[in-house]
Order: C-alpha cells, then sequence, then structure tokens
C-alpha cells in the first residue's frame, strides 16, 4: 500500500511539475514578444537627425522624448510666456502621440520641468485644459533646460 501511495504521489508530482513548466514557458514567450522595444523616428525631417528617438514603444506602451514650447511651423518658441509655451508644448505631445497611436486621453504619466517656480499656477490652468477628465499621474520640478524654454514636458501613454 506504501508503495502504491508514493508511486502516485510521485506521478502528481511530476505531471504538476510538467504542467508548470510548459505554462511558464508559454508565458515567457508572450513576455518576450510583448517587450521588444520599438525606436520610433520623428514625421518631421529636420528631427530624424536628432541624437534620440522622438518615442519608444515598448508592447503598448509609448514613452516620449520631453517637448519644449517649440513651433515647428516657425521655428520659434511660442509666444505668450508659460502659457502660450506650455499649450505649445503639449500640442507637440498631441501631434507625436496621434502620430504613433495614441491619444492624450490615454497617457498615464508626465513629468514636468520649469524653470521658475512662480510659473506653477499658470502651467496648472493650461494643463487642466488639456486633461480634464482623464488626469494622468505627474511629477513638476524646477530644473535649468538647455535651451532657451520655461517648460519641458514628457509623456508615458497608452497605444489606443
Amino acid at each position: 500500500m506504501k508503495i502504491t501511495s508514493h508511486l502516485i504521489l510521485s506521478f502528481l508530482i511530476i505531471s504538476f511539475v510538467s504542467c508548470s513548466t510548459s505554462q511558464k514557458t508559454e508565458v515567457d514567450e508572450t513576455v518576450t514578444k510583448k517587450t521588444e522595444i520599438e525606436f520610433l523616428e520623428s514625421k518631421i525631417e529636420r528631427r530624424k537627425s536628432a541624437p534620440f528617438s522622438e518615442a519608444v514603444r515598448i508592447g503598448d506602451i509609448l514613452f516620449l522624448t520631453g517637448q519644449v514650447g517649440f513651433n515647428s511651423d516657425s521655428l520659434k518658441i511660442a509666444h505668450g510666456g508659460i502659457k502660450g509655451e506650455t499649450r505649445q508644448a503639449l500640442e507637440n505631445i498631441k501631434a507625436v502621440l496621434e502620430a504613433n497611436g495614441s491619444d492624450l486621453e490615454h497617457v498615464a504619466k508626465c513629468t514636468v520641468i520649469l524653470t521658475d517656480v512662480n510659473d506653477f499656477a499658470a502651467f496648472n490652468e493650461v494643463f487642466r485644459e488639456y486633461f480634464p477628465v482623464n488626469k494622468p499621474a505627474r511629477t513638476t520640478f524646477v530644473a535649468d533646460l538647455v535651451i532657451d524654454a520655461k517648460i519641458e514636458i514628457d509623456v508615458t501613454a497608452a497605444v489606443k
């Protein structure tokens, strides 16, 4: 009787281990397929020579390069101080998201760099216009920027 019990127990353990191993392999293959990194090129010709990607896609998540309030048509920083620059930076983000299968409603996280803490309230006023319902997680801090801009924003978003 003991031998039979041990044989049955051994069979159950072997069956469980082999099932777990095959399931793990399937899960590993699925994760590997979804975590391929795709470096996305800008649709704007002059940005194609930049030493960074405009966006990076991993599975259904987009990581965007930081955007400042630079107007690609006028080739200048937007007029209107922090409000104008915030609006332009968010319009730039909106365009990159749309070019890569997403939109502002799918933004999960924003990182915002301001050059002047006194601009926070005015920035927030414009930010609320662009995210009235789906409010992404956000980190905001003050630092110098490498160009003459008052704000830089980067986002992480889900693909639609």
